[in-house]
């Protein structure tokens, strides 16, 4: 029976029980139901067909839907049948007198008990000799005569050989107020109830692929199956106007005639309640639609009872629900016309029971009774949240509509500025650049200073140095000279010119409390300041930003200012980076948000190997790319790669993460070279690093978000090199920042402490002395932070800092510990360190001070001298090694000056003036420190402040005059000259080997150096 049926296999399955116990002993009554095409009629078909072949009787009548049907109509096809299957003698014994009476063959019986006896006894005669099966077809069109009839004999042949079974419409039947509904409530009471309902997707692509010939694919079936409800007439119509070439959105004449049929018999009340509903979607919520209607919710609640209980509305549960066709939905959306459509769209869009995309779609359907600039505000709202969710596409779409409605030329600039973004973001970058051309041209003929200046910022932020830079530099220097009054744009550098432009836009959006502007010039300015030493105002600058999104209802930016604010806590050494991280993270748990729950699996991953839990960092890795499954590859780039990248470093992992920077070139990442060039020198590599290096160089200037990065790249090939040049001018240019964290790509790159850094540089200019203070306040920093494995990585330098010391005992202890560490943690590259640095040779000759007496050691001789500024000249002069040291550094070498003229002032008032604004900031920056207990951070700050003070002082001679760079240069010569020769001839006694070498390589005069024909190593 089931073979030609699809997804009835639990009903035939019950019909076929029902059929073997009434051919083997007793029948009963089963009533089929559910709606109209549903496959009632076919499932009992083919029962009946099943029946036969058992050797049953079956005797079959079908309702008419016509009122003007006789009275007993199936039944007299049933008797009809039943005369013409009898024997002579079966219908001989029968009331044949009624029974032909009710064929209309002979007078009325005198009262139908004797018409209802005579058709059960007959039925009963027959199922004597073989089983009997009486189906009665479409019972919802039945008149209350046969209804009872069935009634009768349903109650009088329960131990015989006979099954009856019925079929009726139970939606329209059992509805209250149906004529018939008294009459079927004790036959359902009594009988073996089947309820057909609709098929699942899965079903509707079968029955589509058998009906048209073709396998219709599971998205179209389940467009189909939404469609429909499941429906299998439903799905045949569809399917057949699908396999002629129409789309599967064409309704069927027949499947129009029967929603018509079964929408007519709603009350009134109903049908318009499903009307207002249409406009909402196929789901909508009770007070969503109570609003729309302008009803009580308690009415609306009772309304959609009785929708449920016709089964054109089915409840979600909280008080949701849904058509359970779109076509009737469809159906009832026609009906309102477009006036009737476009008011209760407008009514939607002022609710604010919707989401942002839902009020955006319902402002613009609504057309003219929505004013576009508010249409376009909900569009701007729709597309933010879009983005949020990572929905790029849809943001993309709700952009469009809001051009298209943009009611000035001013609102069309701003919305073809952010469709641009977007567009450039998925790399869809001639699309973009169309939208900024048009951007800029609307600008300018609006003559707009501010717009002007957004325009430049946006295309300065996507394109930074890209081949329209000169369109860019031109929007901002104008913008520039139009909004900001001071220097003269053409003499700044572009970067200052943005700084400057960033300032003056958000001053002017709190001006017009326009939070919307002063959310992107703050953003503006977080990504121009970024890089070193700016953590302290883009923490400040994360705060207000969270603010205003907290204000402006804008998710998506309170979350990601939140999350970057952790970020400038910890390039600031501040241990409060971990609060604020788990603070995002509870912020976005379960926010619905798609791309803040991605940015908090991409952070949670980036703690966890900043703590050394680096199972649980490539897991929390894995399930962000499980959650960027299904969006644009161009919108997740190569920051998969990257963050694997930097983990795999840290480790020391460097055969795994080789081919990460070509894969992330082809996913449009910048610089690959930098990344090579790093993974070299982290590795200790000499002869790759410096080939990589160049590559490295080549690929520069380096964009903010990357010029962290690339300072760590260059102090570890300083390093790796033994580069001395290149190590004192990343120190100068690193010590500023000690105590801070270097930073890159928005924290996606922790590149650990910026004392570590300088401790390396420090170690090879041969200062061991300083490394050690360095390493140690890097380890120190890292702890405070819970970074263990940067803590490792610090204390391994450390002990080397010790071994160059001689301090072999404690280097030995702290070598130990940090194997152990790093073993336990999985960072593969220390123990080999270690191993090397063990076994390195030591320099046999030394030039060392330890409190006031200098231990010199040269050619196997050792000797112990006083402590003397000549001594301290030859320190500086042996570990820079071919370098022109000025006699100036020598004499104040505190001071943070070269002089390369002469007979000028050496400070002009502009300098001193710089000088203060530096001090004030310096003054500030050491209470900081020593709030956070940065105790290192602060003695640095301190000095660099005591070295600006004495420069201030030496900077004036006699009643506050200048001091001319001729006068220092000149007693800077002499003054260094006669100590450096002083000391060469007080180590002619004691060291005579020493003082020879010295004699011979040292040059002294303006500028000072040391030039030992071979290279000489020295512990200093």
């Amino acid at each position: 029976m089931t073979a030609a049926l699809i997804g009835r296999e639990h009903p035939a399955s019950v019909l076929r029980a029902e059929l073997a116990r009434a051919t083997a002993s007793h029948g009963g009554l089963v009533l089929v139901t559910g709606e109209a095409g549903i496959g009632k009629t076919t499932l009992v078909t083919g029962l009946a067909d099943e029946a036969r072949e058992r050797g049953a009787l079956v005797l079959a009548g079908t309702c008419w839907e016509s009122g003007s049907a006789p009275g007993y109509w199936p039944w007299v096809q049933v008797v009809r049948a039943l005369r013409r299957a009898a024997e002579p003698h079966e219908w001989a014994a029968a009331d044949s007198a009624t029974l032909s009476a009710l064929l209309g063959e002979s007078p009325e019986p005198g009262d139908a008990f004797r018409l209802h006896d005579a058709v059960t006894s007959a039925l009963i005669t027959l199922s004597h000799d073989r089983p009997v099966v009486v189906v009665l077809d479409d019972l919802h069109w039945a008149d209350p005569a046969s209804l009872r009839l069935l009634d009768f004999a349903a109650r009088h042949t329960w131990f015989e050989r006979l099954l009856l079974i019925g079929t009726y419409r139970d939606v329209e039947v059992e509805a209250p107020g149906h004529p018939l509904h008294q009459l079927v409530l004790p036959l359902v009471a009594k009988a073996t109830t089947v309820t057909l309902t609709g098929l699942d997707p899965a079903q509707v692509a079968e029955l589509m692929g058998r009906t048209a010939g073709t396998d219709p694919g599971a998205e179209l079936a389940a467009d189909v199956h939404r469609r429909t409800g499941g429906n299998p007439f439903f799905v045949e119509q569809t399917a057949r106007l699908w396999r002629s070439g129409s789309p599967v959105s064409a309704v069927a004449p027949g499947v129009a005639d029967a929603l018509q049929r079964r929408l007519s018999l709603l009350p009134a009340q109903v049908a318009d309640l499903l009307s207002d509903a249409a406009v909402l979607g196929r789901e909508f919520s009770l007070h969503l639609l109570a609003a729309v209607a302008g009803a009580p919710v308690p009415q609306v609640d009772h309304l959609l009872g009785q929708a449920i209980a016709t089964r054109l509305v089915v409840a979600l549960g909280e008080g949701r629900f849904a058509f359970a066709h779109d076509l009737v939905r469809e159906s009832r959306y026609a009906g309102l016309g477009i006036e009737g459509a476009a008011r209760r769209h407008a009514a939607v869009a002022d609710s604010d029971l919707v989401g942002p995309a839902e009020r955006a779609r319902h402002a613009y359907l609504a057309g003219a009774l929505v004013e576009p600039a508010r249409t376009v505000e909900l569009l701007l709202a729709a597309t933010r949240d879009a983005s949020a969710r990572l929905a790029i596409e849809e943001s993309i779409g709700h952009l469009r509509r809001a051009l298209e409605r943009a009611p000035t030329v001013r609102t069309r600039a701003v919305v073809e500025l952010e469709l641009g973004t977007v567009l450039w973001r998925v790399d869809d970058k001639d699309e973009a650049w169309e939208h900024f051309e048009g951007a800029v041209t609307a600008v300018r003929e609006l003559d707009d200073a501010e717009l002007l200046a957004r325009a430049g910022l946006t295309l300065a932020r996507v394109d930074p140095g890209g081949a329209r830079h000169e369109l860019v530099s031109g929007l901002l220097l104008e913008a520039h000279r139009r909004l900001c009054a001071g220097t003269p744009a053409e003499q700044l550098s572009l970067d200052r010119v943005t700084l400057e432009l960033t300032a003056r836009a958000a001053m002017l959006a709190r001006d017009d409390e326009d939070d919307h502007a002063l959310a992107f010039s703050l953003w503006a300015r977080h990504d121009a300041i970024w890089g070193p030493g700016s953590g302290a105002e883009r923490e400040r600058l994360t705060d207000e930003l969270a603010a205003i999104a907290r204000r402006t209802g804008d998710r998506e930016n309170e979350y990601f200012a939140s999350s970057l604010k952790w970020v400038a806590l910890l390039e600031q050494g501040d241990p409060r980076y971990l609060e604020q991280f788990r603070s995002f993270q509870a912020l976005t748990e379960n926010s619905g948000l798609r791309g803040a729950e991605l940015a908090a699996k991409i952070d949670r991953s980036i703690i966890c190997a900043l703590h050394g839990r680096f199972a649980d960092s490539d897991a929390a890795l894995q399930q962000a790319l499980d959650a960027h499954l299904g969006l644009s590859e161009r919108e997740f780039g190569f920051m998969g790669d990257q963050l694997r990248w930097s983990a795999l470093l840290l480790q020391g992992r460097f055969a795994e993460l080789a081919d990460l920077p070509a894969r992330m070139s082809d996913a449009g990442h910048s610089h690959p070279g930098l990344l090579r060039a790093l993974a070299a020198a982290h590795a200790g590599d000499a002869a790759a690093t410096r080939e990589l290096l160049a590559e490295a160089t080549a690929e520069a200037p380096y964009s903010r978000e990357f010029t962290p990065l690339w300072l760590r790249c260059q102090a570890q090939a300083a390093a790796v090199l033994a580069d001395r040049p290149a190590a004192e001018r990343l120190l100068a240019e690193l010590a500023p920042y000690s105590g801070e964290w270097l930073v890159s790509l928005y924290g996606c790159d922790l590149s650990g402490p910026v004392d570590l850094w300088t401790g390396l540089l420090a170690a090879t200019l041969g200062d061991h002395d300083l490394a050690v203070d360095l390493f140690t306040a890097a380890a120190r920093s890292a702890d405070r932070l819970r970074a263990r494995p940067w803590s490792i990585e610090a204390r391994s330098h450390l002990a080397t800092a010790y071994q160059n010391l001689g301090d072999t005992t404690r280097a030995a202890e702290l070598f130990d510990t940090v194997t152990a560490e790093a073993t336990s943690l999985g960072m593969h590259h220390i123990p080999a360190r270690v191993r090397s640095a063990r076994t390195e040779p030591l320099p046999l000759n030394e030039f060392r001070r330890t409190d006031s007496v200098w231990c010199l050691r040269y050619s196997g001789h050792e000797t112990r001298v006083p402590d003397s500024k000549g001594l301290r000249d030859l320190h500086s002069l042996l570990g820079r090694p071919g370098t022109d040291v000025p006699a100036v550094r020598l004499l104040s070498p505190e001071a943070d000056f070269a002089p390369t003229f002469t007979g000028t002032p050496v400070l002009d008032d502009t300098a001193k003036a710089a000088y203060r604004h530096r001090l004030t900031e310096l003054d500030a920056a050491i209470d900081h420190a020593t709030t956070l207990g940065n105790d290192t951070r602060a003695a640095t700050l301190d000095t660099e402040r005591a070295a600006l003070l004495t420069e201030l002082r030496t900077s004036s001679g006699l009643a506050g005059r200048t001091r001319r760079l001729g006068d220092e240069s000149e007693r800077a010569r002499k003054a260094v000259t006669a100590r450096i020769r002083d000391a060469i001839r007080k180590l002619a006694d004691l060291h005579p080997t020493l003082a020879d070498h010295l004699h011979a390589t040292i040059t002294t005069g303006s500028s000072c150096s040391y030039h030992p024909p071979t290279p000489t190593p020295w512990r200093l």
